[in-house]
């Protein structure tokens, strides 16, 4: 891994970790509420295995889980590409300045607003590789259903907190059911991590 990377990857795991054990002075919803490590290097081993070259995220926040996207498509090609969405303004900027520091800003879009808003009018695009939702439980069907239709055939979409907190227990177990029920799609729960649903679009 590139030691700019790391090195950013390494401090915001820090902050992280402190959030999670209640160490951390954090004004509300500036939470992290990032993917664990061990999440984080199991993507980038997913992302190369299936030579990701193009990731669409949903939900930025401080740009933890970007940051290992991006290092496994700069692995995958030169011409690689990452557009992220972010509704929260100072956390965009937050991201912004990690990227920026992590010398990777330049294979990153953010998108700052709803995804609601913003996934339609990404269909004129080329398609995506990989897809990550890790926003808003309450809307991540929609989620699914708008981002569905813009991956790539043998692409993934991957959903974190399947399994924690508890408090989305129940949000994830229908999002889960939903999925599972799809055509065209095979769906598995990974545990590592706060959970992660991995969905494989197929002919």
């Amino acid at each position: 891994m590139d030691s700019r990377i790391r090195r950013v990857i390494s401090r915001l795991d820090e902050q992280s970790n402190r959030e999670r054990r209640g160490e951390a002075d954090v004004a509300p919803g500036q939470e992290m509420l990032a993917i664990t490590a061990d999440t984080g290097a199991f993507f980038s081993v997913l992302l190369k295995a299936i030579r990701a070259k193009s990731v669409l995220e949903i939900g930025t926040s401080a740009g933890f889980s970007t940051l290992w996207f991006a290092e496994a498509v700069m692995s995958n090609t030169k011409k690689g590409r990452i557009v992220t969405i972010e509704v929260n303004s100072k956390k965009v900027e937050r991201a912004s300045r990690n990227f920026q520091q992590a010398s990777v800003g330049r294979l990153i879009e953010i998108i700052e607003g709803s995804a609601l808003d913003v996934l339609p009018k990404l269909r004129g695009r080329s398609k995506f590789d990989f897809v990550f939702i890790d926003a808003d439980k309450e809307n991540i069907i929609e989620y699914f259903d708008l981002a569905l239709p813009i991956v790539q055939v043998g692409g993934i979409i991957a959903a974190d907190n399947m399994l924690y907190p508890e408090h989305y227990r129940l949000d994830m177990e229908r999002y889960a059911r939903y999925v599972r029920c799809k055509p065209n799609v095979q769906s598995v729960t990974v545990p590592i991590g706060m959970g992660e649903e991995l969905t494989i679009r197929l002919r």
